[in-house]
């Protein structure tokens, strides 16, 4: 893993600054990414409401045949969609590896951008066609996330401002051949001019469907709450909670 995670702490005065703008719950047109800075609360190894137990399926293999929880599989190794538009990888094949690699994708896209034309275009690519709204509510997270950063909510990014999200494990629910909820867990990095970039652990939950010849995302609808999921990646806790690893790129 780079060693852009390992860095030095920022004073105690920036982390209140940031818990003030809403650090723990970012909300991105209703796609709720619960976060927290490293280092993560202290672990206590008790299973969350929000995990599957013995018998649930969690994840699949690289064959595709489904995992149980307690089996830990190597890394999933995902695919590239079969053509890009507005440079958003689309096309995925019309089963649950390819829906966990359109989540990886269109999750990347969607929290990777502080501007709002860039989001709306996103949506125009990847939002299910009855959820005719996509544009416009998608393109309030880049000034949601603006604002709690601190930024001006409109006009151009500022030089030196960004954010990413880079996804390293998941977990599959409420399966079916035509839908299915991807949960990821990830690092969501932001850098404001002038500082070093935060690193956060996430919970990137994500509803698909398959429509249209292609994994898209609907109007969301997700009540589940999957906070409590949120650990560092491949740690014992990530492991009882049942995160599977992604392979990196």
């Amino acid at each position: 893993m780079s060693n852009i995670f390992l860095r030095r702490r920022r004073p105690v005065l920036f982390y209140l600054f940031v818990i003030a703008l809403g650090l723990v719950t970012y909300v991105i047109v209703g796609l709720v990414v619960q976060t927290a800075l490293m280092p993560e609360r202290p672990s206590d190894n008790r299973i969350p409401a929000a995990a599957v137990g013995p018998g649930s399926v969690i994840g699949i293999h690289q064959d595709g045949s489904l995992v149980p929880f307690g089996e830990r599989p190597p890394p999933l190794r995902l695919l590239p969609g079969s053509r890009m538009v507005h440079e958003v990888s689309v096309g995925y094949p019309h089963s649950m590896l390819g829906a966990i690699s359109a989540a990886v994708e269109y999750w990347g896209q969607i929290a990777s951008t502080l501007d709002r034309a860039r989001a709306a275009q996103v949506g125009t690519v990847v939002a299910d066609p009855v959820w005719r709204t996509a544009a416009a509510e998608l393109s309030e997270g880049p000034v949601n996330t603006r604002r709690r950063l601190g930024l001006p909510t409109s006009g151009p990014v500022p030089d030196g401002a960004s954010v990413l999200l880079t996804p390293v494990a998941y977990q599959i629910r409420q399966i079916t051949a035509d839908s299915v909820t991807v949960i990821l867990l990830g690092y969501y990095q932001t850098t404001l001019p002038g500082r070093d970039p935060q690193n956060r652990i996430g919970v990137f939950p994500l509803q698909l469907r398959w429509v249209a010849d292609d994994w898209k995302m609907p109007a969301p609808t997700l009540s589940a709450n999957y906070s409590d999921l949120q650990t560092t990646p491949g740690s014992d806790e990530a492991a009882v909670f049942g995160w599977l690893p992604l392979a990196s790129s």
